[in-house]
């Protein structure tokens, strides 16, 4: 498992479930924004934007963070503002925060949830995307396209992680049968410990979690073995045992 984990993970749990020894190597790092301005502005006076979309789960939870250190009370996101999110993982976190979510997404990538902001908003509309400091431009492009005034946020940081030599050493060898990416940070951190995700052995199945991740893994070198059906850790752990069913079942026959 290459993303990062910092408590219980639902995304262990479930390959465990499923019969799975996990092996943690986090090829990235999550940390605090280089600057904290954009996103206390938001927290502060959250009112100003009609629309608040929580681009990851990381997105909401430094969100949260900040609003209970600065203002001490009351709802993280007024009721007056629209808000949407990427993935089932990232409307649980928002949910339990105290965050009611009034947008629902056509798809399963942030610039699906662009696209079903775009077609439901008014012109000019005010919207704030919080992401990662170095997260994707292209649902801000979709929405600016719409006529929507925007606002990306960063939220926080994502760096790459110094994987495990010994971690590096299994997966080149194929003593490992499955990499699972949750992220497309996560894809290239740990292509960046490897060499490029070309160096893993065809016995090896690659999962990603949703389209955007897959594309990651495949400008880094491979294309995934399967795709989770949508953005959620169950979703993701069954792909995991999917892939190396059928990489088991090639190797039989």
């Amino acid at each position: 498992m290459t993303r990062p984990s910092s408590g219980p993970d639902r995304l262990t749990e479930r390959l465990q479930e499923l019969g799975c020894e996990v092996v943690a190597a986090p090829a990235i790092q999550i940390g605090p924004p280089r600057s904290y301005e954009a996103l206390d502005a938001l927290v502060r006076a959250p009112g100003r934007s009609d629309y608040l979309l929580f681009m990851s789960r990381n997105a909401v939870r430094y969100y949260v963070q900040r609003a209970r250190r600065l203002r001490r009370g009351g709802l993280p996101v007024p009721a007056s503002v629209q808000v949407g999110v990427v993935g089932t993982a990232t409307g649980a976190v928002a949910e339990r925060a105290g965050i009611h979510l009034t947008v629902q997404s056509n798809g399963r990538t942030g610039a699906d949830l662009a696209d079903s902001v775009a077609a439901a908003a008014s012109p000019g509309a005010r919207v704030a995307i919080v992401q990662a400091e170095d997260g994707r431009e292209e649902p801000a492009e979709r929405l600016r396209s719409a006529g929507l005034s925007v606002t990306r946020v960063p939220a926080y940081r994502t760096r790459p992680a110094a994987v495990p030599r010994e971690i590096v050493a299994a997966v080149r060898n194929g003593q490992v049968d499955a990499l699972a990416f949750a992220s497309p940070s996560s894809a290239v951190g740990f292509a960046v410990a490897l060499g490029g995700l070309g160096a893993v052995p065809d016995s090896v199945a690659v999962a990603a979690m949703g389209p955007t991740t897959a594309a990651a893994c495949e400008r880094a070198g491979r294309v995934p073995d399967v795709v989770a059906g949508n953005s959620s850790a169950e979703a993701l752990a069954e792909a995991v045992v999917g892939g190396i069913s059928h990489r088991e079942g090639a190797t039989t026959a």
